[in-house]
């Protein structure tokens, strides 16, 4: 349930963002370290929020992964322990 609310929570103020940002029609230029992009305010809105959303993501499943990894080792010590002192 907890899940759920918060991916209800990220999924709105991704919404709002787009929103607010499909408000800003002005033009900027972007430099890159080997290009140069000229954009509206909004698409570098989006471009940004949607990056950091899936690094953010990543970084959150190799977190969880190694966690997961980490709890399976721990368990079959613990059944290597508990046979011993058997």
């Amino acid at each position: 349930m907890k899940g759920i609310i918060v991916f209800v929570i990220i999924i709105l103020l991704l919404m709002v963002s787009i929103v607010i940002g499909s408000q800003n029609t002005q033009m900027i230029t972007v430099n890159y370290l080997i290009a140069k992009a000229e954009l509206r305010v909004s698409t570098f809105m989006v471009i940004t929020i949607g990056l950091g959303f899936l690094l953010g993501f990543l970084i959150m499943l190799l977190r969880f992964l190694g966690l997961k990894m980490q709890n399976k080792l721990l368990q079959r010590r613990l059944k290597k322990l508990s046979k011993e002192a058997s």
